[in-house]
């Protein structure tokens, strides 16, 4: 999955105040990669005509939201940023998840890990190696706080400092449907520095978000096609080994 999920995904920042964010690598990427125009673009909209005073009460709607749901499926496109190379990596998968705890990564090229988590165990599984990983899910903090995150368990207003973007993260990732937001943990982490959200501004939904990691490298994720409570079986996350694969436990 390249370094963290985030956040959310896999799914957050350092030190005091938000004095701690890199500059937004994968915008300037993919605003570099945008064809020149010799016509002046009609300005679009970066945010709702209203939104909240406080962006409290936008954490607020996503805890809402993330409560309310049992499981959830959608697809993602994912762009990981690596800064030692100055490139970027896009995959793109289906993301299936099921409380209390339960998760399948299911990306679309082989070259890509897979990860499935039962709430209890978690496997990660190299295709094109055909090795599979077994851990648990309580020993890797990185899966811990996605799950998390995703589901509301990690109490948002307890746990972040926030506040509205501003400048070009704004001008990147918001529009006229949704409100874009700066988090930083209140507790320092030594996996991830920052993390940027884009809350549906009617319904709290989480489309998309970008984890500011502490190598420098940052994953930002669009979600599409989310659905909530669609039924998924407990079944669907118990991986079974494939023949001509191998396990190894740590």
């Amino acid at each position: 999955m390249n370094a963290t999920i985030a956040f959310f995904l896999s799914l957050t920042l350092l030190g005091p105040g938000f004095g701690g964010f890199v500059p937004d690598a994968v915008g300037e990427l993919l605003r570099a990669q945008e064809p020149a125009s010799t016509k002046k673009k009609p300005e679009k909209a970066t945010a709702p005509a209203w939104r909240p005073d406080s962006p409290s009460e936008v954490l607020v709607l996503v805890q809402a939201y993330y409560d309310g749901a049992g499981d959830l499926e959608a697809k993602f496109k994912q762009t990981y940023w690596n800064p030692t190379y100055a490139e970027a990596k896009k995959t793109a998968g289906k993301l299936q998840l099921k409380k209390p705890g339960k998760m399948v990564w299911n990306y679309a090229d082989e070259q890509e890990a897979d990860y499935y988590a039962n709430g209890k165990t978690l496997w990660m599984v190299e295709h094109d190696t055909r090795q599979v990983i077994k851990t648990k899910v309580d020993e890797n903090a990185e899966i811990n706080a996605a799950l998390k995150f995703l589901f509301g368990g990690q109490k948002l207003l307890e746990e972040f400092k926030v506040r509205y973007a501003k400048g070009d993260r704004v001008e990147r990732y918001g529009d006229a449907d949704h409100y874009v937001l700066e988090l930083k943990p209140k507790k320092s982490n030594k996996h991830y520095k920052g993390l940027v959200l884009a809350v549906h501004a009617t319904t709290g939904r989480v489309d998309s978000f970008v984890v500011y990691n502490t190598d420098g490298s940052s994953n930002y994720f669009e979600l599409r096609n989310i659905k909530t409570n669609v039924g998924l079986k407990d079944g669907l996350f118990e991986f079974k080994l494939p023949s001509g694969y191998v396990e190894n436990e740590e």
